[in-house]
């Protein structure tokens, strides 16, 4: 096997699959079908996991709880300095996926995306058991927590850039904004998933521990599948590539075609390498793409909001008073899903307006400016009564979300498979990792803020300076993409005139 050229069996699963349906293959529909749902699943679990620590704060802290059990919190993130404690938990998380994404993407371009998505998922799963289990052993060392987090910051970085790489290899251009737009809703609707089975054990210092390995046992479960069942791309079973316009004679003599090489298949014909793969392309190279940067630097400031939310809004909410009610850290995570629950609509209409103006920049600047008088209006009169807290939480995470899930989704697809590249398929992961790693370090930086800023303080006033950060941060997000809103301008210009010469 030449340099460069991944490697990727047809999983065991699948060859079970062809052996039942008989000589007759299923229809390329079937296992797109197929590869949107399970890797909806699969980053699903991804996030479902990464919930847990924000949704478990308060407990740990020391808190209002409803079994009364929970007011001396856990040490060590129950004395004066817990906020801070724990924000270096978060920091440890988000530096070591930050860190580690960089290198995922350039290893996931190389080797089988199947293997890599399938080690990563079960790691996540046993270290995210065994700080679970702290509460089990009455561990109580900082030290513990922080390396698990830094472990699983580490494995959880293995799924972004393989699980892009694999839709990248599925679905065409022409509707990847819609497509991946429905199919980014996996992100909140793990948050919500992760919020309410996190929450449903967070509440006690008796079962807090539950909160983590409830979501470990669903992405070490969905690990095993991927193994079995995850064909990484078209040609891995014989079918062609996305974009390539066949019918069905056309694509009956493709995979026969395929199917005689035996450099490229095994004893029962089956594909086991790209036939058309290449190496990989270098970091380096894949930074110079015309788009990357840009939206890599605005992926950070919307990453930083997104992701002072996902870790801070529960803790955030049981920090307030509703209509002059507060309410316990399980109530709190179960009013935070509204957010996410904004983001699921936002990332669809989003994608569907990058589709139909062909304008990926205009889209995520309006949404972004949008969302910063929302931010304002949420922490004004979000606690006004139960209604404006759900509806505004619900708006801002429309308008919040959509860029974010954009920009990591069909943007770095569309990037990745660029003609800068020549249409390199092996660039898609690469190109996801730098917008994706770029937007992580923001990532990292919310949360390290909001418990700086937060920590020894308390009262109504204790987020002011972090909404007013956040503010400025999507503010900025928009400013970095007004170059390329220009070329967008010019583009739809020149299609107008060459419409109306038409």
């Amino acid at each position: 096997m030449g340099s460069g050229m991944r490697y990727d069996p047809v999983p065991l699963g699948i060859k079970c699959f062809k052996h039942a349906t008989g000589p007759s293959p299923p229809r390329n529909i079937v296992y797109k079908c197929w590869i949107l749902a399970l890797t909806f699943f699969v980053y699903m679990s991804y996030h479902m996991n990464r919930k847990s620590l924000g949704v478990v704060k308060s407990t740990l802290h020391g808190g209002n709880c409803s079994d009364n059990t929970t007011s001396e919190g856990w040490a060590p993130f129950n004395g004066t300095d817990g906020t801070e404690l724990l924000g270096y938990l978060d920091t440890a998380f988000l530096l070591s996926y930050a860190i580690f994404i960089f290198a995922c993407g350039s290893i996931a371009d190389t080797i089988s995306l199947r293997y890599f998505l399938t080690v990563g998922m079960i790691g996540t799963s046993i270290f995210m058991t065994l700080m679970g289990m702290a509460r089990y052993f009455e561990i109580h060392s900082l030290a513990y927590f922080v390396i698990m987090q830094i472990i699983i910051g580490a494995f959880q970085a293995t799924g972004w850039p393989a699980v892009v790489a694999v839709i990248g290899n599925w679905v065409g251009k022409g509707s990847r904004g819609l497509i991946m737009g429905i199919w980014n809703s996996h992100t909140s609707v793990g948050n919500i998933l992760g919020g309410l089975i996190a929450g449903a054990e967070s509440n006690s210092l008796n079962t807090w521990g539950l909160s983590f390995i409830y979501p470990a046992i669903v992405i070490g479960g969905l690990g095993i599948v991927v193994f079995l069942f995850l064909p990484t791309n078209p040609q891995a079973v014989g079918l062609p590539p996305p974009n390539q316009s066949t019918t069905e004679e056309d694509e009956e003599r493709l995979i026969k075609s395929l199917q005689h090489h035996s450099d490229d298949s095994d004893d029962e014909g089956n594909i086991i390498r790209d036939p058309n793969s290449i190496p990989a392309i270098s970091f380096c190279k894949a930074l110079r793409i015309p788009g990357v940067m840009e939206f890599s630097i605005a992926l950070f400031f919307a990453k930083l909001v997104c992701y002072t939310f996902l870790f801070c809004l529960p803790d955030y909410v049981h920090s307030i008073k509703i209509n002059g009610t507060q309410y316990d850290s399980q109530k709190s995570a179960d009013i935070a899903t509204f957010y996410d629950i904004g983001g699921i609509l936002g990332s669809i209409i989003c994608g569907l307006l990058a589709d139909k103006t062909g304008c990926n920049a205009i889209v995520c600047i309006v949404f972004q400016i949008l969302s910063v008088p929302l931010l304002y209006v949420y922490y004004q009169f979000g606690t006004v009564s139960m209604s404006a807290q759900l509806g505004i939480m619900f708006v801002l995470g429309f308008f919040s979300n959509g860029p974010y899930a954009l920009i990591t989704t069909a943007v770095s697809a569309d990037l990745g498979t660029s003609e800068a590249i020549r249409g390199s398929s092996q660039a898609l992961a690469t190109v996801s990792a730098i917008i994706d790693g770029s937007g992580s370090i923001g990532a990292t930086l919310g949360p390290y803020i909001t418990s700086v800023l937060t920590n020894h303080k308390d009262g109504p006033d204790k987020y002011q300076t972090v909404f007013t950060v956040l503010e400025v941060s999507a503010f900025i997000a928009a400013l970095c993409l007004l170059r390329v809103m220009i070329k967008e301008i010019s583009k739809l210009r020149v299609r107008r005139g060459y419409s109306e010469i038409n």
